[in-house]
C-alpha cells in the first residue's frame, strides 16, 4: 500500500456522512443525538450528544468488520508492518486478555516477566494457562524493575522447552526496553510465540529514533495503547497480528468474549484519525518532543535534590536501550517523598505528573508537550528544592525481596475455589486466591494459585511498617486464601 493511502480515514469520513444525514433516531443511544441540556452538556456544549451514534448502517460491526472499520484497521496494519489489527475500545487490557485467549489453553504454559500488568494474571485465569515467572533486573537506587536479558531469557526458555508462548513487557512504564528482536528469534527457534505488550510504545511505530517495534522486531502479537502516546482518546488501542497461524477466528472469538457489544463509535473514530496524523506527523513532532526531552534532563539534573535517570542509567541497570519520552526522575536529599512532590505538583503548581513512587517520579512526554510545559515544571522543581532539600538527610537502606513463592495450583484454579479470609500473618502455607502487588518496585508479591511462605508473610509486615501500598482485595490486613475443608469437588481442581 503506498503511503498516500493512508491520507484516508475511512471511518471517520463515514461518521461524517452519518451525521450530515440528520436522521430521526428511534435506536439507541436513547438522547438521539438531542441536544439535552444536563451537567455534561455545560461541560462539552450538547454537541457531545450529537456525535455519540451506536452503530447503523454504513458505519460498519465492530465485533466482524467488513467495511469502513477494517479498512481503517488495515490501514494500521499495512502502516505498522503487521498482517492485521484490530480496534480495542476497552484499552490495552483487552488486547492482553484477547492475546492470550487467542494463543492459550488450559494447562498450556507460558513465560512471563513477574512485573506483569494485572490483566496478564486475570488472562491466565481466564484462559486457564500456567505461568513460568523470570525476575526482572531491580535498579536499587529508584526501586523500580527494568527488563531482562537476552541471557536470562534463553535460559528460561531452554529451561521450559514444552511453553506454547512468552509475554514480553516493552518498554516498561519507566521506559526501559530489552533485546527484544534477538528474544523473538530464539523464542521462535524453539517454536514459541512472542506476546508483547507495547501499551506504552506505540510512538515507536512512527519516529526512527525511537527503539525497535514489537512487529519489526519480528513479535507475533502486540497491543499498544494508542490513547497514551498516539493521540487517539483514552481507552482506544489497538491490536496487531503478525501471524497467520493465529487466525481471525481464533482473535474474533475472544474479542466476543471479553469486549462490549456497544462500542463507543467515537473512539474508533479516534483511532482512525490518530493514525494519520501520526502517519504525516509523527516523525517531526517526536523529534522535537526528543530534543526537549534533552533539555529537561539538562536543566534539571542542575536543581539540587533531583537527578534525572535516562539512557546510561537505565541500560547500565538491565535495559538494552530506553525510551527518552519517559522523564525519570530521582529524589535526592529531600524532605519529601515522591508521593509527597505529587501532590506538592499538583496542588502548588497546577502541574499533573503522570506517578510516583516513594524515591522517583515519572513525567511522559508525548506529542501533547511544548517546551513552555517544561520550563513550568522546571520552575516548579527550583521552587521545591529551594525549601526542601537538606543536604544532610540520609535515606534508609533500599529492602528487596527477590524471589517469589511456589506454585501449588494453576491461577484459573485458586480463582473459582471456595474462599476463606485470614490475617496475612496466620497465613503460613495457604494458597492465595488473590494478586497482592507493591509499589515500589511493583511486582506481585504473590498471584492465586501461590502459596504464601514466611519470606510472603515478611514483606508484607515490613510494607505495613513502612506504609507502603499495598494492592489487594483487602485493606484490614486480610487476604484471600482457598478454604481447602470446603473445597471437595475434583472439577473445580483441574
Amino acid at each position: 500500500m503506498k503511503k498516500s493511502e493512508q491520507e484516508k480515514t475511512p471511518y471517520v469520513d463515514a461518521l461524517k456522512k452519518y451525521l450530515k444525514g440528520k436522521y430521526t433516531g428511534f435506536d439507541v443511544p436513547g438522547h438521539h443525538q438531542k441536544p439535552l441540556h444536563t451537567e455534561l452538556s455545560k461541560l462539552y456544549t450538547s454537541r457531545i450528544y450529537k456525535y455519540d451514534v451506536n452503530a447503523p448502517r454504513g458505519l460498519d460491526n465492530y465485533m466482524n468488520p467488513t467495511s469502513v472499520i477494517k479498512e481503517a484497521q488495515d490501514l494500521w496494519a499495512d502502516f505498522t508492518g503487521a498482517k492485521r489489527a484490530r480496534f480495542l475500545v476497552n484499552g490495552s487490557t483487552s488486547g492482553i486478555l484477547i492475546m492470550l485467549l487467542s494463543c492459550l489453553k488450559a494447562d498450556d504454559k507460558i513465560i512471563l516477566p513477574r512485573n506483569v500488568h494485572k490483566s496478564v494474571i486475570n488472562g491466565l485465569v481466564l484462559s486457564g494457562a500456567s505461568p513460568v515467572f523470570i525476575m526482572p533486573e531491580i535498579d536499587l537506587c529508584t526501586e523500580i524493575v527494568n527488563q531482562i536479558s537476552f541471557e536470562n531469557w534463553k535460559k528460561a526458555i531452554d529451561e521450559n522447552l514444552d511453553a506454547k508462548a512468552i509475554f514480553i513487557i516493552n518498554p516498561t512504564y519507566f521506559g526501559a526496553t530489552c533485546d527484544l528482536e534477538k528474544i523473538v528469534k530464539y523464542a521462535h527457534s524453539k517454536n514459541m510465540l512472542v506476546l508483547v505488550d507495547e501499551a506504552h510504545g506505540t510512538h515507536f511505530y512512527f519516529n526512527d529514533k525511537m527503539p525497535i517495534n514489537a512487529i519489526k522486531a519480528g513479535a507475533d502479537m502486540s497491543t499498544l495503547s494508542v490513547h497514551k502516546s498516539g493521540g487517539s482518546l483514552t481507552q482506544s488501542s489497538v491490536l496487531l497480528i503478525n501471524n497467520d497461524n493465529i487466525t481471525d477466528y481464533m482473535v474474533s472469538k475472544s474479542v466476543n468474549l471479553i469486549t462490549t457489544t456497544s462500542p463507543n463509535n467515537t473512539l474508533i473514530a479516534s483511532l482512525d484519525a490518530a493514525r494519520k496524523f501520526m502517519v504525516f506527523n509523527g516523525q517531526k513532532i517526536l523529534d522535537r518532543i526528543l530534543e526537549i526531552a534533552k533539555f529537561a534532563q539538562s536543566e534539571i539534573s542542575k536543581i539540587k535534590g533531583f537527578k534525572v535517570r535516562a539512557r546510561e542509567h537505565f541500560l547500565k541497570n538491565g535495559a538494552y536501550d530506553f525510551d527518552e519520552t519517559k522523564l525519570v526522575i530521582e529524589i535526592d536529599k529531600l524532605k519529601l517523598n515522591g508521593f509527597d512532590i505529587y501532590n506538592l505538583l499538583k496542588d502548588k503548581y497546577k502541574i499533573q505528573i503522570e506517578l510516583a513512587e516513594t524515591y522517583l517520579f515519572l513525567c511522559i512526554l508525548s506529542i501533547g508537550t511544548t517546551k513552555k510545559d517544561i520550563i513550568k515544571l522546571i520552575k516548579a522543581l527550583k521552587s521545591i528544592s529551594s525549601k526542601y532539600y537538606d543536604e544532610n538527610i540520609k535515606y534508609e537502606d533500599h529492602h528487596y525481596f527477590k524471589s517469589f513463592p511456589t506454585i501449588f495450583c494453576r491461577p484459573r484454579t485458586a480463582f473459582h475455589a471456595p474462599l476463606k479470609v485470614v490475617n496475612y500473618k496466620d497465613a503460613l502455607n495457604e494458597v492465595s486466591k488473590e494478586m497482592i502487588m507493591i509499589y515500589p518496585p511493583g511486582i506481585p508479591i504473590i498471584i492465586p494459585g501461590e502459596r504464601f511462605s514466611k519470606e510472603v508473610i515478611d514483606q508484607l509486615e515490613y510494607y505495613e511498617k513502612i506504609n507502603t501500598k499495598v494492592l489487594s482485595d483487602h485493606k484490614d490486613g486480610k487476604v484471600s486464601v482457598i478454604d481447602f475443608e470446603n473445597w471437595n469437588n475434583s472439577e473445580d481442581k483441574k
